[in-house]
């Protein structure tokens, strides 16, 4: 484990945050970014897409933030900001393809599937984050 904090602490701090926020952005507001290749797993699977995506969000903002302050254990305070950050992005995300015109599309559904995901993966991150430390 002191190998991989080692080549973390190399990496600039918010760098999975900005990778993870830019690939959410390209994959959220682009028209087709998957274009005919898209696989269609089941119904409602783009809703735990969403979950996953604005989880590992969450968990990426935690992990850098952690890089940041030498791994020590991420407060119940700096949990409610990421998870504020990742839900808000998500949500706001919705609104923005409301208003583009690029053939994406508002759904108050993936605002619910946004904000599962940031909330159980900030509780997992609360309750497993002691046994990388």
């Amino acid at each position: 484990m002191d190998r991989i904090r080692e080549i973390f602490s190399r990496l600039p701090y918010w760098l999975f945050s900005i990778i993870t926020t830019l690939l959410i952005l390209w994959l959220t507001l682009m028209p087709d970014p998957l274009g005919d290749d898209a696989p269609t797993l089941f119904p409602g699977a783009d809703k735990v897409v969403h979950a996953i995506m604005f989880g590992f969000l969450s968990v990426m903002l935690l992990l850098d933030y952690q890089r940041k302050h030498g791994w020590r254990e991420t407060g119940s305070g700096v949990m409610l900001i990421a998870a504020f950050i990742s839900s808000a992005l998500g949500i706001l995300i919705e609104f923005i393809q409301r208003w583009m015109a690029m053939g994406r599309g508002f759904d108050p559904g993936d605002m619910v599937a946004d904000v599962a995901g940031v909330v159980i993966c900030v509780f997992l991150w609360s309750r497993l984050q002691r046994h990388w430390l």
